[in-house]
């Protein structure tokens, strides 16, 4: 028995409702959509703020998976800024100082550029290598999943509720609670392009449910998806010089 023909079983199994249902799975082919596999583009960052908004334009490339580099073009004050991540490895370039510096782990979950994303939500698995998933409902056209923290993973959540659409496991909205069981993040995906059997979204809306006005917006544009990638691109000297 091959292993193609064990992916479609597995497959197949997914969509028998419940009873068959491997949440660790789903969880895998939700992740899948989100990353959407080898990828170049052009991302628009926009910082919403009671006071204010700050919009931002990155460059960025990825493999769809553990590594990823990231660009800073716009606003000119903060372009030159660049940010790479291989594996649980997160390193940043200060164009003002001309030096590299190191993230923890831990680091994953900070902010991005001051806004509400966090270095997680835009590379990695995160959600796959540091939770555990468990269904919590499930219908024809829709499934919920409980993401409950892995011991000792880097996150300072409590939980996650992940909702996705059937068929495909397509992302929608992603709920994250605080240690004490408040919700206290929500983001939610749209404009959905379709990538080798994938569903990418590429809107993403990130709120602090804890401080109204407080929103993040991200959308692709001049994506390139299945991309061979060079290795240089994922690099130190990458993160200055590009690739």
């Amino acid at each position: 028995m091959n292993g193609r023909f064990l992916l479609m079983l597995g497959l197949l199994c997914l969509g028998l409702g419940s009873a068959a249902t491997d949440p660790q799975a789903v969880l895998r082919a939700i992740v899948d959509n989100q990353r959407g596999g080898s990828v170049r583009a052009t991302l628009t960052l926009s910082v919403t703020r009671p006071d204010r908004q700050t919009q931002f334009v990155l460059e960025v490339v990825s493999d769809g998976n553990e590594r990823a580099i990231t660009w800073v073009k716009a606003p000119p004050r903060e372009a030159g800024q660049a940010f790479l991540r291989v594996g649980d490895n997160l390193q940043l370039y200060n164009p003002t100082l001309k030096r590299v510096l190191r993230l923890p782990p831990s680091g994953r979950s900070d902010s991005f550029l001051g806004s509400d994303l966090s270095y997680s939500d835009l590379a990695g698995r995160d959600l796959e290598q540091d939770f555990t998933a468990s269904v919590g409902a499930e219908t024809e056209g829709s499934i919920t999943l409980e993401l409950t923290p892995r011991p000792q993973a880097p996150t300072p959540y409590g939980k996650l509720v992940l909702q996705a659409s059937k068929p495909g496991f397509v992302p929608r909205e992603v709920l994250y609670y605080d240690q004490r069981g408040q919700a206290v993040r929500k983001i939610t995906f749209a404009q959905f392009a379709q990538v080798g059997g994938r569903s990418f979204p590429t809107q993403t809306t990130v709120e602090d449910l804890l401080r109204p006005g407080h929103r993040t917006s991200v959308v692709y544009s001049n994506y390139r998806f299945g991309l061979a990638i060079p290795e240089s691109c994922f690099t130190v000297r990458a993160l200055e010089a590009g690739c």
